[in-house]
């Protein structure tokens, strides 16, 4: 009996074969032409025979290496690893307006990202500062994420020119080209254009990363009733169809190249034009695109913790706990905007971010408390209380008392007084910031490497004063 996933699978290979995806990069098309693909003008199509073969190719997981070994982070199955925000342009204050997001923003996100163990990448697009606009943009995102942090990276979908720099500069930090394409150190995240497109950009950055063996996050973001079908289904086979075109072409060019099923979408509210992240169809959307990851064997991308709140607000919290949730519980390998998104990716938030690390720990403490030790059945403790006996003065309970429940930095301790609940969360918020802040150690690197780095970025271009400018931060205190 056919299932769902075959019925979708069936269809996006149907959709692949007859209708195609048009591919706006000339040099692609005629790479994928030489290779036996039907290419007709910019339209690529694939058959199933090929689109196999090519899944045969790609890495069920893989290792994206760090620039400390420690934090090596391993990306496939149910690996659950967790990333920043990405993309927004807005950052939300601690007393609810908006404003641009800048220079300094990025750096102070990169720093708190470092900081936390609950992060496991860092860099991309933390924020887009207004600032550090232009062809250098990525670029110098980039230098400042590789200074300020040894995890490893999220690259940028950009020009092939402005891509190339990047791989150049961690050719630099990993100790030169040979040494920076024997595994994948970046993970770039490429979009494709919806309906049924990957336009120039994306293609220039999948053909580069396939040129020095770095791993792809591809995502088609479709919006139901705009972008795709406004029915779910509809939307997954169409957001199925774009990525296995993409995939194909990273294939074709690299075999082997780790690429992670990266399928999003939500319906657009029509009032606005902008997602519904909190949309149940949203969760059916996941559930089938995990399943479809699962069976290609391919890691697989989930949402994060994302809201449509505005602001920091109850609704951010449980939307975003939710959201979360959802992906713990659902075959995730990688999971972006984990921390700090406010307005369906648009704007970030300081406090957001916090919030969020507390929902993650909440979320991984859940998970582990579903494993149990010999120590935990208690049945000569509850034989030795006996009926209407207490548990109170035991020394069972005085051993977990500090570790069974939850010690929430945030929350207020007691809610006696309810006037002064909202100021108590407020001030621990803002304290548990500061503290992450506090926590930044610099990861140095080696005075030759760093200045190989400054000398490659003033040749590109870049200001000295900006690369001083990050180096302090670094050491900043």
């Amino acid at each position: 009996m056919e299932t769902i996933l075959d019925q979708i699978h069936r269809s996006s290979i149907e959709l692949l074969a007859s209708v195609g995806v048009r591919f706006h990069c000339p040099e692609i098309l005629e790479g994928l032409a030489a290779g036996g693909v039907d290419v007709a003008g910019d339209l690529v199509r694939f058959t199933e025979a090929q689109v196999m073969d090519c899944l045969s190719m790609a890495p069920e997981a893989f290792t994206l290496k760090a620039r400390s070994p420690e934090k090596d982070v391993r990306i496939g199955g149910n690996s659950r690893c967790l990333a920043p925000a990405y993309g927004a342009s807005l950052v939300v204050t601690p007393d609810n307006h908006r404003r641009n997001a800048t220079l300094a923003d990025y750096l102070r996100i990169a720093k708190l990202v470092h900081s936390t163990p609950l992060l496991s990448l860092n860099g991309g697009v933390l924020v887009q500062p207004e600032d550090a606009s232009g062809q250098l943009s990525s670029l110098v995102m980039m230098y400042i994420a590789m200074l300020l942090s040894d995890k490893p990276l999220i690259g940028i979908q950009d020009g092939e020119i402005q891509v190339r720099r990047m791989m150049e500069l961690g050719s630099i930090l990993f100790g030169g080209e040979k040494a920076f394409t024997s595994s994948p150190r970046f993970l770039f995240l490429i979009n494709t254009l919806s309906p049924l497109q990957v336009d120039a950009q994306a293609l220039a950055t999948l053909k580069v990363c396939a040129q020095y063996k770095q791993a792809l996050l591809i995502t088609p973001g479709v919006m139901f009733g705009s972008t795709s079908p406004i029915t779910t289904v509809g939307s997954v086979i169409q957001a199925n169809s774009e990525f296995l075109a993409a995939f194909c072409a990273a294939q074709f060019l690299s075999p082997g190249l780790p690429v992670v099923f990266g399928c999003l979408g939500a319906p657009a509210d029509m009032r606005t034009g902008g997602l519904s992240l909190a949309s149940p169809a949203r969760f059916t959307f996941a559930d089938l695109a995990a399943g479809l990851a699962e069976r290609y064997r391919l890691p697989n991308r989930g949402i994060g913790a994302v809201t449509d709140a505005g602001q920091v607000s109850v609704q951010s919290g449980y939307e975003a706990m939710f959201t979360l949730l959802n992906d713990y519980n659902r075959r995730t390998s990688l999971s972006i905007h984990a921390a700090g998104v406010l307005a369906g990716f648009s704007a970030f938030s300081f406090e957001q971010f916090v919030i969020d690390l507390e929902i993650i720990r909440m979320v991984i403490r859940s998970r582990e408390a579903s494993t149990f030790i010999d120590d935990d059945f208690t049945l000569e403790v509850i034989r030795d209380t006996g009926p209407g006996g207490q548990y109170l003065t035991k020394k069972h309970t005085l051993a977990h008392c500090r570790t069974v429940p939850f010690p929430s930095g945030l929350s207020p301790i007691t809610t006696a007084d309810p006037k002064n609940y909202i100021g108590q969360l407020t001030q621990n918020i803002g304290k548990a910031l500061a503290m992450l802040e506090m926590q930044y150690r610099y990861p140095c690197l080696p005075d030759d490497v760093l200045q190989r780095m400054n000398a490659y970025m003033i040749m590109q271009g870049v200001p000295e004063s900006l690369l001083a400018t990050v180096v302090k931060a670094g050491h900043a205190a």
